[in-house]
């Protein structure tokens, strides 16, 4: 009884510091939300404040604010190499000298060293999603950019502050490489003031248990969350789940990128995602910079979110990595090498989203919900370019809706890994840039339809009153290849974007990322609804009902997927019981992956397959145009009659086209 009332006061005293770790942690992000000058930080929140061990692991980080995608961001290797000092603060953006911690160069990331008795005791770090670093488009990112320089400016680990004390020659060269240097300044030192505070709250909690105690506690937390974690994945059958998804095109050109995933179960308490067969990286600015790490919150967005809905009670932390390995090829979309472009990375780490809970749903049916929109268009509005201070401001991040699940319809406007970002509000918006906000609802009869069908995609329109504007929209995607519906559910939607001129002309203008607007241009951004989950013929028929009467989906819809006959507003039941009988039930375990890429899979299927297995053979440098000379060849074949893609020969060809066939080593088979 001892031993057991000695364990529960341990367990009592963890969780009390545990939330006063977050207490700490959202005290510095409501300090960051309140004080901060951009719309992307105090409207949409794309910052971070957490609370890390001396080793690099984050222990606190807040729940109802910030940007939860960088929970458990790896920091070891650069935090290691430092030799701190009371009142430091450490600024970088640079993904290529931190191993993966910073993911693109748009995210500025301070550190700052808490110091007891002269021993370090714990970091402080945030992180701000800077509304413009310099580059080629306002806001730093355009799809296309083929290499790194062309995001901005990328500063290595350096030092910010000494001794409380402001680098201004340091800050001289940020700010000159910026479009809006004086908003970044107001984020950058409204960040500084969170971390100054955490650091006071910090000191307060040593002060009242003891360094000791503090510090045991921080590992503690980790522990604790570790462990119900492992007890949320031993839910998941033992056993290799084996999945592959594309993105329609790499912006570049119009070949798909592969990305594949074999997840792994073995002892029933962890999980490992093995990337390996996903395609090399991409001359575009889709590639997940992550230093070959083998614990990473960017390619385990899913699993995260898997562990947090099995054990609500949770706190989030990097506990959760700590039971997620990865295998990541070298010189591939999802582990890139130095120069490769990597500002849209969040594309990326969305799409794998999906591909996990495809793999998750393969070992541990009904368990998760259909594929989402995967995809968010942030948008920005630029007036710089008419010669004035100008402003580049976030207009808004347009999503679509999420899968249907198998419990509940799923979310309109909004998708599982992009949640934590808030929307814009029009007066706001209004009120910053020469705009007007014409339109931000759903768009009817997007859904995927499912016994639980999918949120509706959302559309964004508004009109430019600068004659000069330039509006950057990054991130489109699911123009073609639409998400996916299981257990029976159909497809989700395509997105679409267009441009209505002022004398009324519809402008298609698709992937564009960079768009230099006319005076009075209302630009459309369509975003993608969610995929279905179940046969729709057995969807509640009032609730489709309900969906007609309230326009989310038309009279004509409702009788074709789901069986259900209106008039007007009313259900007619007999009629609709009559139409629902004579409908075959759709197969309980098909996923439904759009005509698109099924067409797709079916002619170049097998040779995205070699593929997979020939190109990492190759030097990095090559990899890339192997792959475009591949599928050329095989698309003039199919375009000048043949039935089927000869892949051996399509490979053998391409091996030819870019070496002459003596240096490059014969397709694995």
């Amino acid at each position: 009884m001892t031993t057991t009332s000695h364990a529960t006061r341990r367990e009592v005293r963890t969780e009390v510091l545990a939330n006063l770790f977050q207490a700490v942690v959202d005290e510095m992000a409501w300090i960051v939300i309140r004080s901060a000058h951009t719309t992307f930080i105090k409207e949409t929140q794309d910052f971070g404040a957490c609370l890390v061990t001396p080793q690099g692991e984050m222990f606190a980080y807040p729940y109802t604010s910030c940007a939860t995608s960088l929970i458990g961001v790896p920091m070891g290797q650069v935090l290691s190499a430092i030799d701190w000092l009371p009142g430091d603060i450490l600024a970088t953006n640079d993904p290529y000298t931190t191993a993966g911690m910073v993911m693109h160069l748009n995210d500025f990331y301070l550190i700052r060293p808490v110091f007891s008795g002269g021993e370090l005791l714990c970091f402080l770090w945030g992180f701000l999603h800077l509304t413009d670093v310099g580059g080629y488009a306002p806001g730093s990112i355009d799809m296309r950019n083929d290499e790194v320089f062309q995001e901005g400016l990328r500063l290595r680990p350096t030092m910010l502050f000494r001794a409380d004390e402001l680098n201004e020659d340091l800050w001289g060269i940020i700010a000159d490489n910026s479009r809006i240097p004086g908003p970044n300044f107001g984020d950058v030192m409204a960040l500084v003031s969170a971390l100054r505070r955490g650091e006071e709250r910090m000191h307060g909690l040593v002060k009242r248990y003891g360094a000791g105690e503090v510090g045991e506690q921080m590992a503690a937390v980790l522990d604790a969350t570790e462990a119900a974690a492992r007890h949320a994945l031993s839910s998941v059958p033992p056993g290799e789940y084996h999945v592959v998804d594309f993105f329609e095109d790499d912006y570049s050109t119009d070949v798909p990128v592969r990305l594949e995933l074999c997840l792994r179960v073995a002892d029933g308490s962890s999980i490992v995602l093995d990337y390996r067969g996903s395609d090399p990286q991409v001359q575009a600015a889709l590639n997940l910079p992550t230093g070959g790490q083998t614990h990473h919150p960017f390619l385990s967005l899913a699993v995260t979110n898997f562990v947090v809905t099995r054990s609500p009670t949770i706190h989030v932390n990097a506990g959760i990595q700590r039971c997620v390995e990865l295998v990541l090829p070298e010189g591939s979309v999802v582990n890139c090498e130095f120069p490769a472009a990597c500002g849209m990375r969040w594309s990326t780490a969305m799409r794998l989203h999906d591909l996990t809970l495809a793999a998750l749903n393969a070992a541990l049916p009904r368990s998760v919900p259909a594929a989402g929109a995967g995809q968010v268009v942030v948008t920005y509005v630029s007036t710089v370019a008419a010669g004035r201070a100008g402003r580049v401001v976030v207009a808004n991040p347009v999503v679509g809706g999420t899968g249907g699940g198998p419990e509940l319809d799923g979310e309109s406007g909004i998708d599982f890994p992009c949640a934590f970002l808030r929307n814009v509000p029009v007066e706001v918006l209004e009120a910053e840039v020469p705009v007007v906000v014409q339109r931000f609802g759903i768009v009817p009869d997007s859904e995927g339809a499912g016994r639980f069908r999918g949120g509706f995609g959302v559309e964004y329109a508004f009109t430019l009153g600068d004659p000069r504007a330039v509006v950057v929209m990054r991130g489109k995607d699911r123009h073609r290849f639409v998400p996916w519906g299981v257990a029976g559910g159909t497809s989700g939607s395509v997105g679409d974007c267009f441009v209505i001129t002022r004398d009324g002309r519809r402008v298609e203008i698709g992937k564009t990322t960079v768009y230099r607007a006319t005076f009075g241009d209302t630009v459309h951004i369509r975003g993608s609804g969610g995929g279905g989950y179940g046969d729709p013929n057995q969807r509640d028929a009032e609730a489709v009902a309900c969906d007609v009467a309230d326009g989310r989906i038309s009279a004509e819809r409702a009788s074709e997927l789901y069986g259900v006959v209106t008039k007007g507003a009313e259900l007619e039941r007999e009629a609709t019981a009559l139409l629902r009988a004579e409908r075959p039930p759709r197969p309980s375990g098909a996923v439904d992956v759009g005509a698109a890429r099924a067409a797709f899979e079916q002619q170049l299927g097998p040779l995205s397959a070699e593929l997979s297995r020939w190109l990492p053979t190759l030097p990095t440098a090559v990899r890339y145009a192997a792959k475009l000379a591949a599928y050329g060849i095989a698309r003039a074949a199919l375009e000048g009659g043949a039935e089927t893609v000869d892949v051996e020969g399509t490979l053998a060809a391409a091996r030819d086209e870019i070496d002459g066939g003596a240096a490059a080593p014969s397709p694995a088979r």
